[in-house]
């Protein structure tokens, strides 16, 4: 077995995505190696002048604090701008296909091919793994997208689809008993644990994890 079989076997949670919380675990590394080793780097600087920095990478990499290496990445950034635009005239709108992609969002999809790929081999071939996922694992809908995508067996499909759709009707119970409290019948009932966790699991497997 690989590091990354151990690495997802140990960090299952049955309230968050193992695809989300692995890949946001690497990319953390990756900003403080960046900002603490590599924004010296003449060559990631330079795919950073052309790419930028996308709106949810630019906040995630402000949160690390380094002033330094902000002065450093966004003086490029901002001398670029000023050499390629007259301030008086807009930049004429590129195409999308030609519009050139952050790194840290390479990077990222790099992290979820490489996690979504480990996932769809382990589920079909380790029968251990597809036993602690049932119990104890969880994912989001967009990373069970790309797994699904690369799951070559059809058996192996329609096992993590089973396995993933009964959680499912385990937080719709959980739901339902919320709106049930809402009637004004049993107002006086508190929700349960478990009906809380259902409620941030439905946001889970929705929406995924930015943390």
């Amino acid at each position: 077995m690989d590091i990354v079989y151990f690495e997802m076997i140990e960090n299952f949670k049955e309230d968050k995505c193992i695809i989300c919380y692995l890949k946001n675990k690497a990319m953390n590394k990756f900003f403080d190696d960046f900002l603490y080793e590599s924004v010296n780097d003449y060559s990631l600087r330079s795919r950073i002048r052309e790419g930028g920095i996308c709106p949810i990478h630019a906040r995630k990499l402000e949160s690390f604090g380094d002033v330094l290496a902000h002065a450093i990445i966004y003086s490029d950034l901002l001398i670029n701008f000023k050499n390629n635009h007259h301030i008086e005239i807009l930049p004429r709108k590129r195409k999308i296909q030609d519009q050139n992609v952050c790194v840290f969002c390479e990077k990222e999809s790099g992290f979820e091919d490489t996690y979504t790929k480990a996932f769809s081999h382990y589920f079909t071939a380790q029968p251990q793994f597809k036993s602690a996922f049932s119990e104890k694992g969880f994912i989001c809908q967009r990373h069970l997208k790309q797994v699904l995508e690369k799951i070559t067996s059809i058996t192996a499909q329609k096992e993590l689809l089973s396995v993933v759709s009964h959680k499912i009707d385990i937080i719709l119970y959980y739901l339902e008993k919320i709106k049930e409290k809402n009637d004004y019948r049993n107002i006086h009932l508190n929700y349960t644990s478990e009906e809380i966790k259902s409620w941030h699991m439905a946001v889970e497997f929705v929406a995924g994890s930015l943390e």
